[in-house]
């Protein structure tokens, strides 16, 4: 039973949708791009037809509890709504839970790395990028652009449903009524609280303006994971903000997908106004 109930939520966590590039118009791309030498090291890159040597580029991380998940998950219209506005687009593949979250953090960093040594060929910012993930993926880079983006080149973030504390006791008793809580320590690799601490963005905040998009019924991330990191960036005086969506649980993008345009359009925004 425990089983069966990890792999429908963590199938929900994953987002499952058709690949997107079928979907986006008047951008040149480039697929499975290797950025690393591990197999999961893979990027999915678009491009907008009229770009300029500053192009500034996303960063897409998609979810799945850190131990499930692709690229593809990212609907093509979000994907194609940035690509319109003018940025340049990466949907990134990131090793599973290996029991040190600091791998996740390089393949970020070498998906950041890959990117600036194309700069010159794509016409791309070198150091103009932005983060944006949902559930795991949104810790990831909520954890990379506070804490471990030491060239502090993330100009901007958005979480889209992710965790923010590891060791919330609330959200530890949400995992446990779906029998994941064991995915923590599968990432972390221990329960120690340093290391929970180390790994928590709401514990290391930092002045990346950062946006929080959660759903009114997540019955899987609490949504005081979102509002405690906020409330943190608002008293240290970062720009941040906040959206929760009506009637929406954990899939975020809503029944029917009802909520992708508002969330296309609310990237685009904090987008353009903290990278252009």
């Amino acid at each position: 039973m425990k089983r069966l109930a990890l792999l429908i939520t963590v199938c929900i966590l994953s987002l499952g949708m058709t690949p997107p590039s079928e979907g986006i118009v008047n951008a040149q791309y480039y697929l499975n791009q290797a950025y690393g030498p591990h197999k999961r090291h893979k990027m999915d890159v678009y491009l907008p037809a009229v770009r300029k040597e500053n192009t500034p580029t996303i960063i897409l991380i998609h979810g799945g509890a850190w131990v499930i998940g692709n690229k593809n998950s990212w609907p093509a219209e979000i994907i194609n709504g940035l690509v319109q506005q003018g940025f340049a687009v990466a949907c990134i593949n990131y090793r599973y839970a290996c029991g040190d979250f600091h791998a996740q953090m390089d393949d970020i960093q070498s998906a950041i790395d890959y990117l600036r040594s194309k700069s010159t060929e794509w016409q791309t910012g070198n150091g103009n990028i932005g983060l944006a993930g949902v559930s795991a993926g949104a810790h990831l880079s909520l954890l990379f652009a506070h804490k471990y983006d030491t060239a502090h080149q993330v100009k901007a973030v958005v979480s889209l449903a992710g965790p923010t504390d590891l060791g919330d006791t609330l959200l530890q008793q949400y995992l446990n009524r779906h029998f994941i809580n064991f995915v923590i320590k599968r990432f972390l690799g221990t329960t120690d609280a340093q290391v929970i601490a180390d790994a928590s963005p709401a514990i290391n905040p930092g002045k990346v303006p950062t946006l929080f998009i959660n759903g009114d019924r997540d019955k899987l991330i609490p949504i005081e994971q979102s509002l405690v990191m906020f409330n943190t960036l608002k008293t240290g005086a970062t720009p941040t903000d906040t959206t929760i969506l009506h009637n929406t649980g954990h899939y975020i993008y809503g029944v029917r997908n009802v909520n992708i345009p508002q969330l296309s359009s609310e990237i685009n925004q904090w987008m353009k106004t903290y990278l252009q």
